[in-house]
């Protein structure tokens, strides 16, 4: 059985509530987005077989993985990858955009809605997010995150700098947390230490 992915690697997290963490990171093919910062060259795939990915898993002793993309739930072999993870012991979340339906199996979510698609977030989906996450990038619409008012108080809420325009980023993130400490800043410490 050969399984598409795009790419297999060990790393650590970079944001959010597991950031810090050695985590395999699973970047499924394609998406149904085309955000223009997006840092992930996602239409491409490799072939990977079950034994492949599994030694993959078992080169390290974490068992966290993250399952990206792309976007991940739009794709027909996420559920295989999971379920081969499952089987190996691991903890599994998603990184989603928000757009499509939920994971079959139980995992940690984050969204990430986006403006290509209007910030849709799946009512399927929403309430089961475990962390909503926005990038603030170039006219980003504070407004938006009324939305979020009446969530689950165990759910966090995370706001992300673009980081092609950190420092604006930043100062209009800790502009808008100083009156609204539900949300917090969340840096991409991957890329400030130079690892994928």
């Amino acid at each position: 059985m050969n399984i598409f992915i795009n790419d297999v690697f060990w790393t650590f997290q970079g944001e959010g509530r597991h950031a810090g963490r050695r985590a395999l990171f699973i970047r499924m093919p394609f998406c149904n987005l085309s955000c223009s910062w997006c840092d992930t060259t996602f239409n491409t795939f490799k072939k990977w077989t079950r034994d492949e990915l599994e030694n993959k898993a078992k080169e390290e002793a974490g068992t966290f993985a993250v399952i990206t993309g792309g976007e991940p739930l739009m794709h027909a072999h996420t559920p295989i990858v999971h379920a081969i993870l499952d089987e190996l012991g691991f903890e599994v979340a998603y990184e989603t955009n928000g757009t499509m339906k939920p994971p079959i199996r139980k995992a940690f979510i984050t969204c990430s809605p986006k403006s290509e698609s209007n910030y849709e977030i799946h009512p399927d989906l929403y309430p089961l997010v475990d962390e909503f996450k926005y990038v603030v990038d170039e006219g980003f619409n504070f407004d938006l995150l009324k939305r979020h008012e009446s969530d689950r108080p165990e759910q966090l809420h995370s706001l992300s700098p673009e980081f092609g325009i950190m420092e604006k980023s930043i100062a209009a993130i800790t502009s808008f947390i100083i009156s609204n400490p539900k949300w917090n800043l969340s840096l991409q410490t991957h890329k400030w230490i130079g690892i994928p």
